[in-house]
């Protein structure tokens, strides 16, 4: 009987302990909120009205007792001029050190260089315990981001822009085309492109888009490295960059593609071949769609428009150099308000924020299943490629900024001597390496003095 005795209560001992464990529950990795939810958060972003509109509204009507102060990075571009010689990556980590704010917005290369560098905290221990959900993103989306950060998690991104292709059905139709499809190539996109010719129209039209800006597109589809790994030597003489030069030439000089004379920053839509009814295909991001409700274009909104993916590499089919992350939002390793910046992280990354989001046209949510069409045209073109990751090396952050100032001239005038037939590609990109290269020597010479 003693024996029963102890072993019922050892039993109802093991059970209160197993209640008051599953009451309190595991230590959480941060601290809650102090009472009533209060806390401080200060965020790295631009400017303050923008980060309000984009995020802090929102955020603020579900956390009303946060404080958020805005640490802005406008100011540094003001900095530049006056500070000649400084870049901004080293007066953005000055800022950083000295206002210690608790959440970082980042780019793609800062969120690497800071992730690698150990100012980021790891995301992995909070996402666990709370389960937040991952799974609900895109495609590959997480898994580019952790490689960026050598493995852990140090950020999230929320929205991300792409291009995709628009065409004109109505002029496939007349012209009997077949509409083009996803999964093109480039050599497949200018073919299609090149049998308007009897139409009297460009069959792709690049939109603000001049020459250098067409073969950049190309280029980051298949990979092409224009220097080194050091940085030290410009790379233009193989095949695939005289592939590039020579097929983009080609569907110029055949009318298949017009491209602008110079960059247009700014295109009216009236000056739009696309938008006017008088080309087939354009390259635009989803903010591109509100184009065809507005009523100064009558012509576009009559049209039967209808979009699919950019060209992809065949040699990697499923991921696209068109895409790019908006913002990464992080938490600095320092901060003392880890609580409060993770709910910001958590939030703005959430389905709620998606949700809130779906009827803005120029970016989109990196989840999925929320924005499924817009004007009645389905999203799937946006969704339907992994973003690429672009592995920002150190070959290109080796290379000075003065050294494109210089550079697109030299690269203009190739194209224009292999589009007027006054050179062969094998001709003008000899040419042109040996002037890159001597031009990038001056440069790094120049910075030496």
């Amino acid at each position: 009987m003693r024996w029963g005795s102890w072993l019922k209560q050892g039993t109802i001992l093991v059970s209160i302990m197993a209640l008051v464990s599953g009451c309190f529950g595991s230590k959480p990795v941060l601290e809650e909120l102090g009472k009533d939810g209060r806390g401080k958060l200060k965020v790295l972003y631009s400017n303050e009205g923008d980060f309000f509109r984009e995020y802090g509204n929102v955020f603020t009507l579900k956390f009303p007792n946060i404080d958020i102060e805005v640490v802005e990075t406008n100011g540094l571009y003001q900095q530049m001029q006056i500070q000649k010689g400084v870049d901004y990556g080293t007066l953005l980590t000055k800022l950083i050190d000295e206002q210690q704010p608790d959440v970082l917005t980042l780019s793609a290369p800062e969120y690497e260089e800071y992730a690698l560098g150990g100012k980021l905290y790891n995301l992995d221990s909070i996402i666990k315990q709370e389960q937040f959900d991952l799974e609900g993103f895109m495609p590959g989306l997480i898994d580019m981001v952790r490689e960026q950060g050598g493995g852990a998690l140090f950020g999230l991104p929320p929205f991300f822009y792409t291009d995709v292709l628009y065409y004109n059905a109505d002029l496939f139709k007349a012209n009997a085309i077949d509409l083009p499809k996803g999964g093109m190539t480039w050599k497949e996109l200018f073919n299609l492109a090149a049998r308007f010719e009897d139409a009297g129209m460009p069959g792709l039209y690049a939109g603000y888009e001049n020459a250098v800006g067409m073969l950049k597109r190309i280029a980051d589809t298949w990979g092409l490295q224009e220097f080194d790994a050091k940085g030290e030597h410009i790379l233009l003489e193989s095949e695939s960059w005289k592939q590039a030069y020579q097929m983009m030439t080609d569907a110029i000089r055949t009318r298949a593609l017009q491209v602008q004379k110079s960059d247009a920053m700014f295109l009216p839509s009236s000056n739009n071949l696309f938008l006017q009814g008088n080309a087939a295909m354009t390259f635009g991001s989803s903010g591109f769609i509100s184009e065809f409700s507005d009523p100064q274009n009558k012509k576009a909104s009559k049209m039967d428009w209808g979009m699919v993916p950019v060209p992809i590499d065949p040699s990697q089919p499923n991921e696209t150099t068109s895409a790019r992350l908006y913002e990464y939002f992080a938490i600095n390793e320092h901060s003392s308000n880890k609580r409060a910046a993770w709910e910001f992280v958590k939030y703005v990354n959430g389905p709620e924020m998606a949700k809130a989001s779906s009827a803005i046209y120029y970016k989109l949510p990196t989840r999925t299943g929320f924005v499924k069409s817009i004007q009645g045209k389905s999203t799937e073109a946006f969704y339907a490629l992994q973003i690429k990751n672009m592995k920002y090396e150190s070959a290109i952050k080796r290379v000075p900024n003065e050294f494109y100032s210089a550079y697109a001239p030299l690269q203009e005038e190739a194209l224009k001597a292999i589009i007027d037939k006054e050179k062969t590609v094998d001709e003008a990109l000899t040419e042109l390496q040996q002037k890159a290269q001597a031009a990038l020597q001056k440069v790094r010479q120049d910075k030496v003095k």
